[in-house]
């Protein structure tokens, strides 16, 4: 339904016509958003929307006069619901009803138009691909209105755009805070503004745009104004917050437009955009024909002929005439609401590099967070920006990369796995695995009102889709605020979603991008003269070890990768972590720490009770390749490496001496929808006539917005080097809810007896378990954010149908401001062990609290009964607890102190069972962006085992390192057996077991 007024008409028929126009926008809007037509003013059947329903076009009598009514013609298209509240999808077409009448009751013709014109056709010309010029175009009217509202509780946001309907030219752009008791007087303000924004467009001088800045192959055709942005407060705006998000305003593409731009007259925010294509102040617009990402906020790239100079300064020209972001909107503590703090980021591009240059403001520049660290260290406690990007607009996975204060580079990789995900009951934004590590560039300054960052990050460093044409990619930025626990992004994210990926939004108008292929060439060289103690004779033996490798990677497409590498070098520069091995019944897990297995571990892994692919099993390889990427919906991963560890035996007559293992690896994955997909794995390591394989398929199914199905099937066959052979299956499955306030999920597993896999991490074989859990969770979002029970039980058989295992526990998570949590849970259970049925009951809880840059700490206590698992089983009385400190005294200094414990108790004698006490202290000072020095400190109470650690590191890049180190390892005297298990020494001072001195060099050559 449409509603064409004009001519000029009294003050009170002004009135009456706005009056009436209300009324009809809040009583009939359904019809307004239904309706297929241009109906006429008091009209019944639909006309077309062509320039005949002008009113007064048949009185023009000359081309001037037909010119003078076209200036005052306008169309106003209904706003844009930016919060995706159906609650609220009302308003839209009553703002639009509002505004068109001030705009009549000015004198202009003024015309509403359909829903469907917000959104463009998949065959839209490609000159004016703007819904919003195109809609002018084709009624003849020479303005065009458009914008979108924001609702959150009873606070509301109206956002309205002046487009040139000839030009596409955005000439003025206006933002209205208040609240809902207030939408008549916003509307009112939002239509006065725009009204006046002609006049000064008329008379505006036009400079010339983008002189210097095309791009290879690129013209300066197109280039646009942005508009200037005002915000405007209604009468009652002062009571409430203002509302924030991201307001997905239509814009154009541009293409072919005057070679001008115009000048705005005050000291206001207009902006030119990139070249060849329209930019908003906010820099997007609604995803027209992105398929998952239909309706998300878009923002267009532009591109720069003139790279900008990494130094952590914003006063290179491209970042004058680059795409740029200023609205952000909460994921908490406030959902929806505005972000406190503003936050400005620019994007251009060339043929090789996305640039990315970043402003972040405080009003109170002392709650600012920023550490001078090494890279992938900013985000422990820093505030940060990260920015996403799903290359292959899937919705399976995304690269990430962020930024602190100091533009110190971190790096990970969100996907489905183990890698990171998002929760919609919870807050914060997901973070990925921190392994993958890619080489881009950075810098960072502190200045007067916050921080800025630039970066800029090759195409090399990322896998995407080939494509002739324009890449589309998911795209997110992501600020944190640690002070005020505070997270805001671009692309509104709803804990009504479970997933974080499919709330993206899109980055688009990527275009001529490099098609070289990367090479990347990596040597190493490691040199340690280590010694030990000798338990034959008591002395100190030391040799030097001098190894060299070499690493090699090649860009195969820009979408699939591969590495190889020779003799690598897998010395660790960090240790294991100490775990507790005391009283254990299942064995421990120890992470991959190795840079060659990290990259791309995310596409073998398989979500489960198993880790179906552990890589620390290839020990010693001798050599290793890999190829990894993606085919269009298709992941593809393989890998082959030869380990040496088992033919390493001492006697040569052993038939093992100097043979190798060899180990291939194989995952594909089909990717079906957002977050979905089957796959398969297939692992094999053969060692002179034994073997041990695995094959097996699963998937995923998203089946709605918070919901999921998960499922694997798996086999295993083995023959060990007697002959023997076994095999065994596996299953797991399970559904999962994750909403914003309830959520629950069931699961199911079993683990046969002979389930093995010698390329894999099995804990515990022999079971059925079945676990059902649920939770719910309150938002105050207040003093206490959110907090909310839950609940979970559980039964585990083994397969003669004995149960194991039976446990039900209840647990309550709070979450405050100012970044402090807490959680507490009691649990009781039934543990069978050595054939005899324990019930246990036991009690936990942790905190966590980071209110200060300086100082935070947190930890957690459990104890209650505990089973000594020994020839003799018992139950005794335990406690376990751990308990953190990290120290920030100033930017270059940090300390991070950890201690963990564990006690048993005999009930009968009330005698000490065991006692364990871990400490470590990890102390870094970074002497230059490049430079640091670190010293890690552990002594274990139990083992009587003191070691230190001390690293000087020189980082180039990623890829480009220097360390020199020195590691020496103690033990108590009277903890010290030798070959015959006789005691060494009758002191309990510390002798030196281990120490190595070690230097190693690799520096990256990439072409």
């Amino acid at each position: 339904m449409l509603l064409s007024l004009a001519g000029w008409r009294s003050k009170r028929q002004r009135s009456s016509v706005r009056t009436s126009a209300r009324l009809l926008a809040f009583s009939s809007c359904a019809l307004l958003l239904a309706g297929p037509a241009v109906l006429a003013a008091g009209s019944q059947a639909p006309v077309s929307p062509a320039p005949v329903l002008l009113a007064d076009e048949k009185d023009r009598g000359s081309s001037a006069e037909s010119e003078r009514a076209e200036a005052r013609s306008v169309m106003v298209l209904p706003f844009l619901n930016i919060s995706q509240d159906p609650a609220t999808d009302w308003l839209g077409a009553g703002i639009a009803e509002t505004v068109a009448a001030d705009f009549e009751a000015q004198g202009y013709v003024a015309i509403l138009g359909r829903m469907d014109w917000v959104s463009p056709s998949q065959d839209t010309p490609a000159v004016f691909t703007d819904p919003a010029v195109r809609a002018a175009r084709d009624v003849g009217t020479r303005f065009v209105v458009t914008g979108g509202y924001q609702v959150v509780g009873p606070s509301v946001r109206i956002t309205g755009r002046l487009i040139d309907g000839q030009s596409g030219l955005v000439i003025e752009t206006l933002t209205a805070d208040g609240t809902l008791d207030d939408i008549f007087a916003l509307q009112d303000q939002i239509a006065t503004g725009l009204m006046a924004a002609p006049r000064r467009w008329r008379t505006s001088p036009a400079p010339p745009f983008g002189e210097g800045e095309e791009g290879a192959g690129v013209t300066s055709a197109g280039a646009v104004n942005s508009g200037s942005r005002n915000v405007l407060r209604g009468s009652r705006s002062s009571d409430v917050p203002a509302v924030g998000g991201g307001l997905s305003l239509p814009v154009g593409e541009g293409a072919g437009l005057e070679e001008q731009v115009l000048r705005d007259e005050g000291p206001g925010d207009r902006r030119i955009g990139p070249t060849g294509r329209l930019s908003s102040p906010s820099g997007f617009a609604p995803a027209p024909a992105a398929g998952i990402l239909a309706g998300r906020p878009r923002v267009a790239a532009g591109r720069t002929g003139q790279p900008p100079t990494i130094d952590g300064t914003l006063d290179d020209l491209v970042w004058q005439r680059a795409t740029r972001i200023t609205d952000f909107v909460q994921i908490s503590p406030v959902e929806g609401a505005a972000a406190s703090e503003d936050t400005e980021v620019f994007i251009a591009f060339d043929s090789a590099y996305l640039y990315l240059g970043m402003h972040a403001h405080y009003s109170n520049p002392g709650m600012v967070r920023a550490n001078r660290v090494d890279r992938d260290r900013a985000s422990f406690g820093d505030d940060t920006i990260s920015v996403y990007f799903d290359t292959f607009l899937d919705q399976q996975r995304a690269f990430v990369f962020t930024l602190n204060g100091y533009g110190v580079q971190g790096d990970s990789l969100l996907g489905g796995g183990r890698g990171g995900g998002f929760r919609g009951g919870f807050s914060g934004v997901p973070r990925g695995d921190r392994s993958w590590d890619a080489l881009f560039d950075s810098a960072g300054t502190l200045v007067d009102d916050g921080w800025v960052v630039e970066m800029a990050i090759p195409f090399k460093s990322l896998r995407y889709p080939a494509t002739d044409g324009e890449h589309r990619w998911g795209f997110q930025v992501a600020r944190s605020i640690q002070s005020k626990n505070e997270t805001v992004v671009w692309a509104p994210v709803s804990r009504d979603v479970s997933g974080f990926l499919p709330q993206m939004g899109l980055l688009d108008g990527l275009v001529g991008l490099s098609t070289s292929r990367n090479l990347e060439i990596l040597p190493t060289m490691t040199a340690i003269q280590a010694g030990s103690l000798d338990r034959t004779t008591g002395g100190f033996d030391e040799d030097s070890q001098p190894e060299g490798g070499i690493n090699l990677k090649y860009g195969v497409t820009s979408n699939l990768t591969l590495d190889f590498t020779y003799n690598p070098d897998f010395s660790q520069i960090e240790s294991d972590r100490p775990q507790i091995e005391v009283n254990q019944r299942f064995p421990l897990f120890f992470s991959e720490l190795r840079p060659f297995f990290l990259e791309g571990q995310e596409i073998f892994d398989i979500r489960g009770p198993v880790n179906f692919i552990h890589t620390r099993t290839i020990v010693d390889p001798r050599y290793g390749g890999k190829l990894t990427g993606k085919v269009g919906k298709t992941t593809l991963g393989l890998l082959v490496a030869n380990d040496e560890a088992p033919g390493k035996v001492d006697d040569p007559t052993n038939p093992t001496f100097g043979r190798s293992a060899n180990t291939v690896l194989g995952r594909v994955r089909y990717d079906l929808y957002s977050e979905s997909y089957v796959g398969a794995i297939f692992t094999d390591r053969g060692f002179l006539d034994s073997y041990s394989r695995l094959v097996g398929v699963d998937s995923r199914f998203r089946v709605s917005p918070t919901s999921s199905v998960d499922f694997a099937v798996l086999t295993t066959q083995n023959r060990d080097l007697a002959g023997n052979e076994t095999s065994g299956p596996m299953f797991d499955g399970g559904y999962r809810h994750n909403g914003r306030n309830l959520g629950y999920s069931t699961s199911l597993y079993s683990i046969a007896p002979d389930f093995d896999t010698a390329v894999g991490f099995v804990r515990r074989r022999d079971i059925r378990r079945i676990r059902n859990d649920v939770s719910y969770r309150w938002w105050p979002e207040s003093w206490l954010i959110n907090w909310g029970p839950e609940f979970d039980y559980s039964r585990n058989w083994n397969f003669d149908d004995v149960l194991e295992d039976e446990e039900a526990r209840l647990r309550l998570r709070m979450t405050f401001a100012k970044n402090i949590s807490f959680s507490t849970d009691v649990r009781r259970e039934m543990e069978r062990f050595g054939g005899i049925d324990f019930w246990k009951t036991r009690y936990s809880y942790n905190t966590n609290v980071n209110t200060s840059r300086i100082f935070s700490f947190g930890g957690g206590v459990n104890w209650g009964d505990q089973v000594r698992y020994s020839s003799s089983p018992f139950l005794g009385d335990g406690s376990s607890g751990r308990m953190f400190m990290a120290l920030r005294p100033f930017s270059r200094l940090q300390s991070f102190i950890n201690f963990n414990t564990s006690r048993l108790l005999d009930p009968l004698g009330e005698s000490e069972v065991f006692d364990v006490k871990i400490y470590r202290a990890q102390t870094t000072y970074q002497f230059t962006d490049r430079l640091l020095l670190r010293n890690i400190l552990e002594h274990n109470s139990f083992s009587g085992t003191l070691g230190t650690n001390l690293l000087i590191t020189y980082r180039v890049n990623s890829g480009t390192v220097f360390y020199i180190g020195y590691d020496d390892r103690y033990q108590q005297g009277d903890l010290l057996f030798d070959d015959d298990d006789e005691p060494m020494f009758l002191t309990s001072d510390f002798e030196r077991t281990n120490r190595a001195f070690f230097t190693k060099i690799s520096y990256l050559f990439r072409y």
